[in-house]
C-alpha cells in the first residue's frame, strides 16, 4: 500500500511538471513573438501598416488570444502609425519638412472629425478619420520628393474657444491656416480634404477587381478670383481622369443659399476642396485611391 501511495504521488508531481514546462513555454512563446513582431512592426512605413491591418483584419484571426491582442489594429495604430488625432493616444506625428526645399503643398481639413466606417475595423471600435488620409496622403507625397505639410492646428480647439458652433467651421479653419498660406508663397496646392456623406455606390469605383474611393473636386463660386480656383480644379480632374478613368465625380461648382461659396479658396488661387470617398468607403478604398491622387499632384505640381 506505502508503494503505491508513493507511486500516484509521483505520479502527480510528473503531471504538475509537464504542466509547468507546457505553460513556461507557452509564456515564452508569446513573450518571444511579442518582441519580434514589435521590432517587425517599427520598420514598416504608414502604408505598410495599413496594408498589414488591411490584410490581417480580412483573414480569419488566430484563436490564440494573447497573438489577437499583439495583432489588434489599435494596438498597432496606437504604437506604430504616426497621425495626429487630438483625442487619441497616438500622439507621435512626424510632421517634418525639408527646410532646404520650398514648402509645395499644404493639406488640412476643416471637417477634421469627418469618419469613415470600415467593417474591417470596426469590431475594434476604430474609424479612420480625414486627418488619417491627410497623413497617409502626405507620406506618399513625400515618396515622391514633394515637400508636403500636413497643418497639426486643430478646427475643433477653435471653435471651442471662440464658443463657435460648426456651422462656423470655415471661420475656424480660416484662422487656422491664414498665415501659414501668406508666409509660404512657394506653395503650389493647397488642400482642404473632406469626405462625402454620399451612399457607397455613389462613392466607390472598381477596377480589375480593385476598389477605389472616388474623388469629388469642390469649388466655391462666390468670392472674384473663383477663376484660378475652378481652373486648378479642372487641371487635377483631367490628370486624375487620366490616370484612372472613372474614379473621378468631376467639379462641384458651389453658390447660393445654403452653401458657404468660397471654402477659403479665396486666400490662394491654389486652393482647392478635395472630397476623398464617403462615410461608407474602407480605409482600403481610401489607400488605394490616395496613391492615384500623390501621383496626379505630382504631375501637377511638376507641370505648375
Amino acid at each position: 500500500m506505502q508503494k503505491k501511495f508513493k507511486s500516484k504521488k509521483r505520479h502527480k508531481t510528473k503531471i504538475f511538471r509537464y504542466l509547468f514546462y507546457l505553460i513556461l513555454l507557452y509564456l515564452s512563446f508569446n513573450i518571444s513573438y511579442e518582441l519580434i513582431y514589435k521590432s517587425y512592426l517599427s520598420k514598416l512605413s504608414n502604408e505598410e501598416i495599413i496594408n498589414h491591418i488591411i490584410e490581417n483584419t480580412k483573414n480569419s484571426k488566430s484563436s490564440n488570444k494573447l497573438l489577437n491582442n499583439y495583432q489588434n489594429p489599435s494596438y498597432i495604430l496606437k504604437n506604430n502609425f504616426k497621425i495626429l488625432n487630438n483625442e487619441s493616444p497616438v500622439i507621435d506625428v512626424q510632421n517634418e519638412v525639408n527646410e532646404n526645399k520650398p514648402l509645395e503643398v499644404y493639406i488640412y481639413s476643416t471637417h477634421e472629425t469627418e469618419e469613415y466606417s470600415d467593417k474591417y475595423l470596426e469590431i475594434y471600435n476604430i474609424k479612420p478619420t480625414v486627418l488619417t488620409m491627410n497623413y497617409i496622403l502626405k507620406d506618399y507625397l513625400t515618396d515622391y520628393d514633394i515637400n508636403t505639410y500636413v497643418e497639426e492646428g486643430s478646427v475643433t480647439d477653435i471653435l471651442k474657444e471662440h464658443k463657435w458652433t460648426y456651422r462656423y467651421s470655415y471661420e475656424a479653419s480660416k484662422i487656422l491656416i491664414e498665415d501659414k498660406i501668406k508666409s509660404n508663397p512657394s506653395l503650389k496646392l493647397i488642400i482642404d480634404l473632406h469626405r462625402d456623406s454620399s451612399t457607397k455606390k455613389a462613392t466607390t469605383y472598381t477596377k480589375d477587381n480593385t476598389n477605389y474611393a472616388k474623388i469629388l473636386f469642390v469649388v466655391g463660386l462666390e468670392h472674384p478670383n473663383y477663376e484660378s480656383n475652378l481652373s486648378l480644379a479642372n487641371k487635377l480632374n483631367e490628370i486624375l481622369e487620366s490616370e484612372l478613368p472613372g474614379i473621378s465625380r468631376g467639379i462641384s461648382k458651389k453658390s447660393g443659399e445654403g452653401v458657404n461659396g468660397i471654402y477659403n479658396q479665396d486666400l490662394s488661387p491654389n486652393s482647392v476642396l478635395i472630397e476623398v470617398g464617403g462615410q461608407y468607403n474602407e480605409i482600403e478604398e481610401l489607400n488605394n485611391t490616395l496613391k492615384i491622387l500623390a501621383k496626379v499632384i505630382l504631375k501637377y505640381v511638376e507641370g505648375a
